[in-house]
């Protein structure tokens, strides 16, 4: 079905008569209905429409049907047309005063309208309607009467009249929604502000909101200046005027997903103006009522904004309303972008997320606040760790949270994280121990641990007071007695008020006495029950001492892949150890970003994503009855030179890596084989394999690890006194006749063990013959039997394009072309005939 259809129907109709006629004409006009409200704006399909229309309305005027006639008449007004069809125009003025008997009477009322003589248009409109002839083809044209005289005379008219003339408006049955509806909407919205007794919401629902337009709900423009929405301004007034509107009706009704975010926006501006012009009750008020209204209603932009105002508000004094305005705010509305850094002005800010969950924090830690309510906290905490898993303090905060509210195990668990990349700082043990309060042997010893720890005695004052509390809970007086005394010490020593807590323990224990110097052996007994505790679910590793040339520190390494560097003086098992010692650490190891910048990277490499390393920290050490080197991989290589100059063995390992070592090079001559403890270290950017505990082993142990290979040799240079062999195209090389007893001819097969490494100077790989052995064994990538014509050159001759050397011609005696059967063998790039027999 297309408009051609409808044509064709129309052109079928204009053959009958009567109903079946109009049948026809109803049929075309169904189909160009659906076509126009899929196709609004097709030329061709608008004209179909309207040619239908006008044939009904020209059918019902013959009939005298002018109620239906007008009808139809509406619908041709209504199509918009992108470019008026002039034929279709003048079709619409010649039907008017056919259907409208009342045109004349109209159209002067209208023209009086926009002349401003606004009481004879209405007088018109009375006068119609007293004698029952308004009929609704005329409601639009009355609906602008009206709109225009109350617009023009509203200030002569009383608010009686004013809502009269609405009343009368909003019983008619024109088109809605239209720029008419709107404009009536528009001048309400304006009447409200001057005349309090006109209840704009009310007036609203009555409009009905489902009425609006886009045009209605989006900025304007006028002369480079933006002109709020409609409904933005409606809004507002809902807001200033405190009308009683329903909120949840406004999101249902209002087509917008602005909605919420037009009727929070208002408020945001009352309570920043409250305290601009410092009105503190308003204020409060204001922030109060709005949780109340729009606190369950879902998150937006300026829901997000009024909690920014509030929390950048509530300070000082006025920081203990923030938890609670938090709280019934509903942290669950937090936006992504709440959580988002803010950078302004060149300065970088925290996301209001982290700013609130930290203001929170404050008020429930000053006020010492121990109530089931921070559990909707630690809900949004859990949301903060899952978004900033490195964040210490935030992590802190909610394990501290945790322990308020008696969730233990939550706490445990995130301070036994904690303690792996801040085991060194006290306030982390201190903390931690607040777990513990029916355990004070590890009480104890996680508070001894922070006392070791922080080496200023102005913050160990709380730590010194918990301490004595949990000692004497386990009946150790004489001790608690010690770090009582440290804390009064230190206390007068700067000034300082001795707390209450002080003098509720100093009641305690004030009959006892104590022959203790200190509590150093009390330290030395509980710190490892804290420190297995912390760290039991690390799995312990063992390492080696490998360098303790350094005055303070000493390297450890597994052998591998992990290496790290500790003070002698870190554990007292270390503080004498000896390189090739082996000792068990429990580590952590800890992600480390390192950007590479330099400027011969290729463009893609300087931007690429950043390379991780990791940083291991070692948190316990044991000493291990492994014995020295014991714990590294047995390693076998072959000795390949001395540097007799500098005393330094050149060895190639099994796996044919490089490695040098200084040695009493008596010990050792080329090609023997040796063992030792596989090492490999890292020194800057460069990775170093080394060998500890060596020692020489018989060749037929050490040859076994190393590749062997089947070889055929291809060459034999009498003048130099070697052989070249061939594997493959990339493994080939020499073997001088000093070097074996073997003296094989072109085509043999022997058995090779080889180590490969690199000549520096020619910059290429050299294999390195370990051991030679003949063979019966063959390799048939390196041999293959051919037939075919023998070609002849001057020099030399090809058969199937495989090289004959002068040597084998001469020979064979061949001296022309011709077949034969010959023997070839692959030198490492080529093949070549080393035997033939003519055919």
């Amino acid at each position: 079905m297309d408009s051609k259809t409808v044509f064709e129907l129309r052109n079928e109709a204009k053959e009958l008569n009567g109903t079946d006629k109009v049948n026809k004409l109803n049929e075309a006009l169904q189909i160009a209905s659906n076509l126009y409200q899929s196709e609004p704006y097709d030329e061709w399909i608008q004209k179909a429409f309207a040619w239908v229309l006008i044939d009904l309305c020209k059918y019902h005027i013959s009939i005298n049907d002018l109620n239906q006639g007008a009808k139809y008449f509406q619908q041709l007004n209504s199509i918009q047309f992108d470019y008026p069809d002039e034929i279709i125009e003048n079709q619409k003025t010649f039907l008017k005063p056919k259907i409208d008997k009342n045109y004349s009477e109209i159209k002067k009322a209208e023209d009086l309208s926009k002349n401003n003589k606004h009481k004879e248009a209405i007088n018109i409109f009375n006068q119609l309607i007293s004698e029952n002839r308004l009929t609704e083809i005329h409601h639009e044209a009355y609906g602008w009467v009206i709109y225009r005289y109350i617009k023009n005379d509203e200030n002569e008219l009383t608010s009686i009249q004013v809502r009269t003339f609405l009343r009368d408006y909003m019983n008619l049955n024109n088109e809605r929604p239209s720029l008419l509806h709107s404009m009536i909407l528009n001048f309400s919205l304006h009447y409200s502000k001057e005349h309090s007794d006109f209840n704009l919401y009310k007036f609203f629902k009555l409009w009905n909101p489902e009425n609006l337009r886009d045009d209605d709900k989006s900025k304007q423009w006028f002369k480079d200046k933006e002109i709020p929405s409609l409904l933005s301004r409606i809004f507002r007034v809902f807001i200033e005027q405190k009308y009683n509107i329903d909120i949840e009706y406004l999101l249902e009704n209002v087509q917008t997903n602005q909605t919420i975010d037009l009727l929070r926006e208002p408020l945001f501006w009352q309570i920043f103006n409250a305290k601009k012009e410092n009105r503190f009750s308003d204020l409060w008020t204001l922030l109060n009522n709005y949780n109340l209204q729009f606190s369950k209603f879902p998150k937006s932009k300026w829901h997000s904004e009024i909690l920014s105002l509030a929390e950048r508000y509530m300070q000082e004094t006025d920081e203990w309303r923030f938890l609670e305005f938090f709280k019934k705010w509903n942290p669950v509305n937090l936006m992504n972008e709440d959580w988002e850094e803010v950078k302004k002005d060149e300065n970088t800010y925290k996301p209001l997320a982290i700013k609130c969950l930290k203001k929170s924090y404050n008020i429930i830690k000053s006020e010492n606040k121990q109530t089931e309510s921070n559990e909707w906290l630690i809900e949004i905490y859990q949301v903060a760790t899952s978004k900033f898993p490195k964040d210490e303090w935030i992590n802190r905060e909610k394990a501290l949270l945790l322990i308020q509210n008696n969730n233990l195990a939550q706490a445990i668990a995130i301070y036994k994280n904690l303690v792996l990349s801040l085991g060194d700082k006290a306030y982390i043990w201190s903390e931690f121990s607040g777990c513990f309060e029916n355990n004070n042997d590890l009480k104890i010893g996680m508070l001894s641990k922070a006392i070791l720890l922080e080496k200023n005695e102005d913050f160990l004052g709380d730590i010194h007071l918990h301490l004595t509390e949990a000692l004497i809970g386990n009946d150790l007086i004489e001790n608690a007695i010690i770090e009582l005394s440290k804390y009064k010490k230190h206390r007068e020593k700067k000034g300082w008020k001795l707390s209450e807590s002080y003098t509720a323990l100093n009641s305690k224990i004030s009959d006892n006495q104590t022959s203790l110097k200190n509590n150093q052996s009390l330290y030395e007994k509980y710190i490892p029950l804290a420190e297995e505790y912390a760290y039991q679910d690390i799995n312990w590793s063992e390492f080696v001492l490998i360098d303790d040339k350094n005055r303070d520190r000493c390297k450890f390494s597994n052998g591998k892949e992990i290496e790290f560097s500790i003070g002698k003086q870190r554990f007292k098992n270390i503080s004498k150890a000896k390189v090739g010692n082996i000792f068990k650490f429990k580590l952590h190891a800890e992600e480390k970003e390192i950007e590479e910048k330099h400027s011969h990277l290729s463009w893609s490499s300087r931007f690429s994503s950043p390379k991780t390393e990791y940083q291991y920290i070692p948190l316990l050490s044991q000493t291990s009855e492994q014995t020295d080197w014991s714990i590294l991989e047995d390693e076998i290589a072959v000795i390949d030179y001395i540097n007799k100059d500098k005393k330094v063995v050149h060895a190639i390992t099994s796996k044919n890596e490089e490695i040098f070592f200084k040695e009493d090079i008596k010990k050792y001559s080329i090609n023997n084989f040796i063992q030792g403890k596989r090492l490999v270290t890292k020194w800057k950017d460069e990775t170093r394999i080394e060998l500890k505990n060596i020692s020489v082993i018989e060749n037929s142990r050490g040859i076994k690890k190393f590749q062997k290979v089947i070889a055929v040799v291809d060459n034999i240079n009498q003048e130099k006194n070697l052989f070249h062999f061939v594997v493959d195209r990339s493994i080939h090389g020499i073997v001088r006749f000093n070097e074996t007893d073997l003296r094989p001819i072109e085509g043999s097969f022997l058995e090779i063990w080889i180590a490969k490494k690199t000549d520096k100077k020619l910059n290429k790989v050299i294999y390195k013959p370990l051991d030679i052995k003949e063979t019966t064994e063959t390799n048939e990538k390196l041999l293959k039997t051919v037939q075919g014509l023998l070609e002849l050159s001057p020099n030399f001759g090809f058969v199937s394009d495989i090289y004959v050397p002068k040597y084998i011609l001469n020979k064979y005696s061949i001296e022309t072309d011709c077949m034969v059967t010959a023997k070839a063998i692959f030198s490492g790039d080529k093949w070549k005939i080393i035997e033939l027999v003519k055919e």
